[in-house]
């Protein structure tokens, strides 16, 4: 298949963007590069781009190191960990239920649900897990599924975690992108802090 030639009308401006990305991966280092959703809707609407473009070029430039690659579905289950850590936040439970652990990664699931009398909305999920020690963690979403006051999640983590999670902090953080829910919908979107033990 042959290759489409870069097009040159765009080097001055993608020259100016690394330039950019150069100047801000300096200034960010060591805080918080994440914008908030609602800056991802206030430029999404001002630029004419979609959210769910925006955030994975965010998430790149707060973590510019090479991503690793992922393994596209763990194999050789060794054991599975309980984690039963518990927020509730706005009505709405989140909880890490366990991880399964593998020879490279873990697999750690997020349950979120609301109560039997809560008002019937689908939600929609736009949210990322966090992992915080004094070893770095890549995070990368395996599977989930949303439905009516309810959503479960699974999210990959490599190098695997510990069997012993002392010190350990989890979060949930937003993640803009495509909504896939049906109305009445909830979108879950709001840090989520899983304090450690």
């Amino acid at each position: 298949m042959m290759k489409t030639p870069y097009d040159n009308r765009l080097e001055p401006i993608d020259e100016k963007l690394v330039q950019l990305i150069a100047k801000r991966n300096r200034l960010s280092k060591g805080t918080n590069g994440m914008p908030t959703s609602e800056q991802y809707e206030r430029w999404s609407k001002e630029y004419e781009i979609d959210p769910s473009f925006l955030a994975p070029v965010f998430a790149a430039m707060h973590n510019p190191r090479r991503f690793p690659r992922f393994p596209v579905s763990p194999q050789h289950l060794q054991k599975i960990v309980p984690i039963m850590r518990k927020v509730e936040k706005d009505s709405v439970t989140y909880q890490l239920t366990r991880m399964e652990q593998y020879e490279e990664s873990s697999l750690v699931h997020v349950d979120m649900f609301a109560p039997e009398d809560y008002d019937t909305f689908e939600f929609d999920v736009q949210l990322t897990l966090a992992v915080s020690s004094d070893k770095e963690y890549e995070v990368q979403m395996h599977h989930g599924h949303s439905g009516t006051n309810q959503a479960s999640y699974a999210y990959t983590v490599i190098p695997k975690l510990p069997d012993v999670l002392d010190g350990y902090h989890f979060q949930l953080k937003p993640y803009p992108q495509h909504s896939r829910s049906h109305p009445p919908q909830r979108i879950l979107n709001q840090e989520i802090d899983f304090k450690s033990v």
